[in-house]
């Protein structure tokens, strides 16, 4: 997956994948003065959201605009148009490249600005995938969790901030998604099974970098870090109630982040967040068994933003959710 592609490979396959009329809609098209805009569903359910767009500016153009509240991890594939889109978050630049592909999450009332160059065709796919379902695939899977904190703490969260490159197996799913003709059950299994294979496939990059990494960078502390270490594991036992990112803990304590968390993985055989992660759940565990407080109180007094966040978190540490472990 991280092996440079032909470009004319990709080209051929969005050539492909735009000259394709989609059996199961007709996109909603309008124009006004800044230019012309296509927008498509080609699937929509509880856990996924596909569309695809096409826009043409007449003019150079800033989009401004303040975000929604969404329950939606973005997968966001950029098929044609400018080598680089550059956008800002709350005042923080970005930018997305030609055939890669993102996963970001933006949370509610961030100042968005996007700026988009003159007579130039963009085109893109967005998958949506549903946070708490995006929460239950990605759980295990230890060099994502880091994302998966920022976003159930609300905060702008980019898998891949450099972005991956779109490789043909990939454009290859999105057009049997595309060009899928089945109705009702088994066109949801069929879209769903081509999402959760390109999600794989994303998992399977980050495990690979994650160990290519560890190869790269043998482990090495120092008697200083070893105290460093062991201030951070009191500073999370102390502070159950806050949620933090590697990159802040790093900065807090003066340790680079990849000491940080494999050193921390190496002294006290658990990575930050799951130590942290067992240490709520024991907590939970008291006060399900021994308090008269809700499931919504006890999330809250452990600092999760939602009780759902709550509930997820707790059925991936105990294998059961909070209020069947309570009836039972």
């Amino acid at each position: 997956m991280g092996e440079t592609v032909p470009e004319h490979t990709i080209t051929k396959q969005i050539l492909d994948f735009f000259g394709e009329n989609h059996p199961n809609g007709v996109p909603e098209t309008f124009s006004n003065e800044l230019g012309k805009f296509e927008t498509l569903t080609l699937y929509e359910g509880d856990e996924f959201l596909v569309k695809e767009y096409q826009s043409y500016y007449a003019e150079d153009y800033t989009m401004g605009f303040k975000t929604e509240a969404s329950d939606y991890i973005e997968l966001a594939f950029f098929l044609d148009g400018a080598d680089v889109i550059r956008d800002s978050i709350d005042g923080k630049p970005g930018e997305y490249k030609l055939f890669h592909h993102y996963i970001y999450f933006t949370p509610e009332n961030a100042d968005i600005e996007i700026y988009f160059q003159k007579k130039i065709c963009y085109k893109n796919l967005d998958i949506y995938v549903s946070k708490d379902y995006f929460h239950q695939l990605a759980d295990n899977n230890r060099s994502l969790q880091d994302f998966i904190y920022k976003i159930d703490q609300n905060q702008p969260a980019s898998l891949f901030p450099e972005g991956l490159p779109i490789t043909p197996q990939m454009m290859g799913i999105l057009l049997e998604i595309k060009k899928c003709t089945l109705e009702g059950f088994y066109r949801d299994y069929f879209v769903k099974s081509k999402i959760l294979n390109l999600l794989l496939l994303i998992f399977e990059f980050t495990k690979n970098i994650q160990s290519e990494t560890a190869t790269k960078n043998k482990l090495s502390i120092t008697t200083y870090e070893v105290h460093q270490l062991m201030e951070v594991k009191k500073f999370i036992e102390d502070n159950l109630k806050s949620f933090y990112t590697i990159e802040q803990l790093s900065l807090k304590f003066g340790i680079n982040e990849f000491k940080l968390k494999n050193g921390f993985k190496e002294l006290f055989g658990d990575g930050v967040f799951h130590y942290a992660s067992k240490l709520r759940m024991k907590e939970a565990l008291y006060l399900i068994k021994n308090s008269d407080f809700s499931i919504k109180e006890i999330a809250y007094h452990l600092g999760y933003a939602s009780p759902s966040s709550f509930s997820v978190a707790f059925k991936n540490e105990m294998g059961m959710g909070p209020s069947y472990y309570r009836k039972n």
